[in-house]
């Protein structure tokens, strides 16, 4: 059995997959998991579009518990981080009390009723597994995440037209839960699949690897690799005969367009900051060293082309 997935809506195919699906026996998902703003919404929706058999089963979070819930002390993270790590889970639960209460019993039901159910389907069996996952240059995925959760930061009753652009700057700076990008592997991936992402050598020049333990394959993907490439590497990993990648949920195409691109045009990173986002093993483990430094001279101000 495979649902033509051209006709149907992509929530309604979602909660099928994780309350429907297991009765039919489905097997072998396609579980995209990652950290916000590392362009898997395009992947996500593109294999949902693919008619091949194989990807009958896609199904995406960024985390299957969420994090105003989980316990710091049983995360595994570098010490440096670890204050922030303790931020940034006090800051989301403060934001969670601060929703509505027809905003907070949403939120429950997509956490309970398709995240953690993908866990408790899936995941917790250790069933046969297809895991992607993608990461991006901290700074970059910070700002975009920034965007995507601006309300979290402004207030709900606020608008991004009520601020300029050197206000917002300050309260990115001042305010943000940096952390997420450097700790979301340590808290996602390795309790959840048993995979320490860390201890397997990543090929930079090529932007991808495969991670096998168990029955689970992981796919780890540089998000600024080349889109051609990225589509080659899903096809191969998923063993199917064709995959074209197309883009979605872009910031370019978002209302808040214009300020985000005046906002990466004039933002100057303090050199203590910098310092904690590429001095961090996963910035050492994923970019070069050449790399890294045209993070810094792009995000102090320092480097042309911004």
């Amino acid at each position: 059995m495979h649902l033509n997935k051209k006709w149907i809506d992509r929530r309604v195919y979602e909660y099928f997959a994780v309350t429907i699906a297991p009765w039919f026996n489905w097997r072998d998902p396609i579980l995209i998991y990652q950290m916000g703003k590392v362009g898997s919404s395009s992947i996500r929706n593109s294999l949902f579009r693919s008619q091949d058999p194989r990807t009958r089963l896609v199904l995406m979070s960024h985390e299957y518990f969420p994090i105003r819930n989980r316990d710091p002390d049983r995360i595994d993270i570098e010490p440096a981080y670890r204050d922030m790590l303790e931020r940034e889970i006090a800051h989301e639960q403060r934001v969670y009390q601060q929703f509505t209460l027809r905003k907070r019993l949403g939120w429950r039901f997509r956490e309970k009723f398709y995240a953690e159910r993908i866990y408790k389907t899936w995941v917790r069996p250790q069933h046969r597994l297809h895991v992607i996952t993608l990461v991006r240059e901290p700074v970059a995925n910070n700002i975009s995440m920034f965007f995507q959760l601006l309300d979290r930061y402004i207030g709900t009753d606020s608008k991004i037209s009520d601020y300029d652009i050197d206000e917002l700057i300050d309260i990115f700076i001042k305010n943000y839960m940096h952390a997420r990008p450097l700790t979301w592997l340590d808290a996602e991936i390795t309790p959840h699949f048993g995979i320490d992402v860390y201890q397997h050598p990543f090929p930079i020049s090529q932007g991808y690897t495969i991670i096998s333990r168990g029955n689970t394959s992981l796919l780890v993907l540089r998000c600024e690799l080349d889109d051609r490439k990225k589509a080659q590497a899903i096809a191969n990993f998923l063993d199917l005969d064709d995959f074209e990648l197309v883009r979605s949920n872009v910031a370019n195409q978002k209302i808040y367009a214009r300020e985000y691109a005046e906002f990466r045009q004039r933002i100057r990173i303090p050199p203590a900051l910098l310092d904690q986002m590429y001095n961090s093993r996963f910035a050492r483990h994923f970019y070069s060293g050449e790399e890294i430094e045209r993070f810094r001279a792009r995000w102090s101000g320092i480097g042309a082309g911004k």
